[in-house]
């Protein structure tokens, strides 16, 4: 039968010809199965609304509403999920969970905290969000204590891939002993490398030598800002050892109170060279940096994305320059100077910042870069953000960053006014 090839396609990692197939099969068969799974498809692929559309037309029962609820959260109608979750009255537990996340990215964060307090000790899920709460309160080892549950969920850094890829486990992982070498392990995405290298000559005071295993496109960056024995991730099975520490989860065991206690800044610093075609377009303007957007694999970019019209406006203060590569949709009358085909690799983008007065990004490893450089960066987060930004007392920069979170859901304009305000300041006293 048609429908149980599909069904065997999906499950063999075949989801392109599954779906191919589902789609000309449910022209001309009303098959709730199929369309189930070709929904399913569709949202495994981010095509929420095309996902969305399908299951509007299914019988209505609990499993059609959750995952409705689903496609409603990562189209940006969380109201609309909340609504229907509430349309199936009392809640199980895992549920709750969901209903919390939905709460979260509007903005109610002592109804979602509420949700998550009483089950963060029976769902990793739940205390993996309960831990972002404390970390945004403050409380850096307490935050940690429950956000480290994101490492079994595969959500926080990559030990799970250390132990599928490598056999690598936590019986091999640093607990404060001295060790002859300790391997810190560099997790996440490339911002996140960023962030947590800071941490890595501390522990050379438990080692006598202290490896570093990050990603292709770090490496070379990290290099030139001067940390030795810099390696590739996959080196760790290559290279001897005694401990392991996992990057993310390193102001733990460290036992930190504070994400700056410690380190000197900048701590990223290398020689530079001019980027001669900045100075030629800008002349005697100031050099402002734009990003907007973020890598669209991220499952939450679409959160964290800014509409470039708004930024536009900024030309007023100096010259704008665009680094955003990745699903760049600058207008082509905009007058912004793109500099992408300047950029291979990080060494390139620090270049370009140390030739700026001003970076304007959202929530993406430019930060970071720019943080750990010690250059003036204004960062907008989405009005759910990362740990970095979650914290009104506890910082992870000085103040050469700084930080202007999303102030309404689905909507930047208060924001961006804000913004407006902030630049004519820091450029009108620098």
């Amino acid at each position: 039968m048609i429908s149980q090839l599909i069904i065997e396609l999906s499950e063999k990692g075949e989801p392109k010809a599954a779906k191919e197939l589902a789609i000309a099969y449910l022209k001309h068969e009303n098959d709730v199965e199929i369309a189930n799974l070709l929904a399913k498809i569709y949202h495994d692929d981010k095509q929420f609304d095309r996902a969305l559309e399908i299951l509007e037309t299914l019988p209505s029962n609990p499993g059609v509403k959750l995952n409705k609820a689903k496609c409603l959260y990562y189209l940006r109608r969380a109201p609309e999920a909340e609504k229907v979750l509430k349309s199936l009255g009392k809640l199980d537990e895992l549920t709750e969970i969901d209903m919390s996340l939905y709460l979260t990215a509007q903005g109610k964060f002592d109804e979602s905290k509420k949700i998550l307090e009483p089950l963060t000790f029976k769902h990793p899920q739940a205390a993996f969000n309960y831990g972002w709460f404390l970390l945004g309160e403050g409380k850096l080892q307490e935050g940690y204590q429950f956000i480290r549950a994101g490492a079994k969920l595969k959500v926080w850094g990559n030990e799970w891939i250390l132990k599928e890829k490598y056999n690598i486990d936590e019986d091999q992982r640093w607990n404060g002993e001295t060790v002859d070498t300790i391997a810190y392990y560099l997790e996440g995405g490339m911002g996140d490398e960023m962030i947590f290298i800071r941490y890595a000559e501390q522990f050379k005071k438990y080692c006598n030598t202290l490896k570093i295993f990050c990603t292709e496109k770090t490496k070379s960056l990290f290099e030139q800002c001067g940390y030795d024995n810099v390696y590739l991730h996959e080196d760790i099975v290559r290279t001897k050892w005694n401990k392991f520490v996992p990057a993310m989860s390193a102001p733990y065991f460290l036992k930190l109170n504070d994400p700056k206690e410690n380190i000197n800044f900048p701590y990223l610093k290398r020689e530079t060279k001019p980027v001669d075609e900045m100075q030629k377009v800008a002349g005697d303007k100031k050099k402002i940096i734009i990003r907007w957007k973020g890598n669209p694999q991220f499952e939450h970019d679409q959160f964290r994305s800014i509409p470039i019209e708004k930024l536009l406006g900024l030309e007023k203060f100096g010259q704008l320059f665009s680094i955003q590569i990745e699903d760049s949709d600058l207008p082509k009358n905009a007058n912004v100077w793109d500099l992408t085909h300047l950029i291979s690799d990080w060494n390139d983008t620090y270049d370009i910042f140390e030739e700026s007065d001003l970076i304007i990004t959202s929530c993406t490893a430019t930060a970071h870069l720019a943080g750990a450089m010690g250059k003036k960066v204004i960062v907008l987060p989405p009005l759910v953000p990362y740990i970095t930004w979650a914290s009104d007392t506890m910082t992870w920069y000085p103040d050469n960053v700084v930080v202007l979170k999303q102030m309404d859901y689905n909507n930047w304009d208060r924001t961006i006014d804000k913004l407006y305000e902030i630049v004519e300041n820091e450029l009108s006293n620098s």
